[in-house]
């Protein structure tokens, strides 16, 4: 049995993840433009990570990535632009190796990964572990929380172990 269509190996992280308490966002926006300044120097809401929506004026919907492990939108990328960062946990997208092929766009849950006017990919990383996001939120809506450390698959760009050295190193048995 042959189950290696990719490479992984097993990384042991602590995972950061932006925690969304909808509850107390007042949909003012600040955290938008503070994704959009610090990421290009411009305050501009299409070039956010981060979006808000409302829904009746009433209920606050904010999107922002979930840092998933395993990470959908790491899986399906064929050119390995989206890659889970070892010591932050943050699923990252490295614009030099993104084609915008859209593949991510499609697999994304949270419908976190946003198209930008020029057809560029934008997602958010974690402001490399200080999100100006959370900076910019009076109203203590996003919080950045540690999780536990946990053991995840990662995939790698050169060959380290195969998924099933893995699943023979673990002694994981076959149902």
């Amino acid at each position: 049995m042959i189950i290696q269509a990719k490479y992984w190996r097993v990384v042991n992280t602590v995972k950061y993840i932006l925690e969304v308490i909808e509850d107390k966002c007042d949909a003012c926006g600040d955290c938008v433009y503070a994704c959009s300044l610090a990421k290009t120097g411009i305050l501009d809401y299409s070039l956010s990570a981060i979006r808000i929506r409302t829904e009746g004026g009433i209920r606050v919907n904010v999107v922002v990535c979930r840092h998933c492990h395993p990470a959908p939108c790491a899986e399906v990328c064929e050119f390995n632009a989206i890659r889970i960062d070892e010591s932050t946990g943050a699923v990252v997208l490295d614009r030099s190796l993104c084609t915008s092929c859209k593949a991510c766009l499609a697999v994304c849950p949270f419908g976190a990964i946003i198209e930008a006017s020029n057809g560029s990919l934008i997602k958010c990383d974690l402001c490399g572990g200080d999100p100006e996001c959370v900076k910019a939120c009076s109203k203590g809506a996003l919080v950045f929380v540690k999780t536990p450390v946990g053991r995840h698959l990662v995939r790698e760009k050169r060959v380290v172990k195969t998924l099933l050295d893995i699943v023979e190193k673990h002694k994981v048995k076959e149902v």
